[in-house]
């Protein structure tokens, strides 16, 4: 695929996933923010269990989407640029998430929290791969066979 063509591409996913939230999700989120970011960060801050726990579904999803925006564009430049191409943490979470659909993986999340609510301090990410990629994935990174 052209560059030009991954771009429009993700331009209109950005769109459509913009404006495919209902208006009360989006009203919600405006009278109740997630985080305080009028403070001076340090650093990111890590999603956590707690912060999960309070965000939409909407938000939710836009969250996983932005992983795999993430996932799907590294694979786009590794098949561009070969020298690129390594098992890495966005091949190995392309590998571990390939057919789930996004709304599956929130609820996974969701469940994982509800049933685990002494793990809220936990990050989402670290869930999202101890839970759904890793057992999903054949290898580790860089094709080391997983024990």
């Amino acid at each position: 695929m052209q560059l030009p063509k991954l771009v429009c591409l993700c331009c209109v996913l950005a769109l459509v996933g913009a404006t495919s939230g209902t208006y009360n999700d989006a009203r919600a989120a405006e009278e109740k923010p997630v985080s305080d970011t009028s403070a001076s960060l340090k650093e990111m801050p890590l999603l956590d269990g707690e912060i999960w726990q309070a965000m939409t579904a909407s938000e939710r999803v836009a969250f996983i989407w932005g992983i795999g925006h993430v996932v799907t564009m590294e694979r786009e430049v590794a098949e561009q640029r070969p020298q690129l191409k390594k098992a890495g943490l966005a091949a190995k979470m392309a590998e571990g998430l390939s057919g789930i659909p996004m709304n599956e993986i929130t609820g996974m999340i969701t469940e994982y929290y509800k049933e685990n609510p002494g793990s809220l301090k936990e990050p989402v990410m670290k869930v999202l791969w101890d839970r759904i990629v890793n057992p999903r994935i054949k290898a580790g990174f860089v094709d080391e066979t997983k024990e």
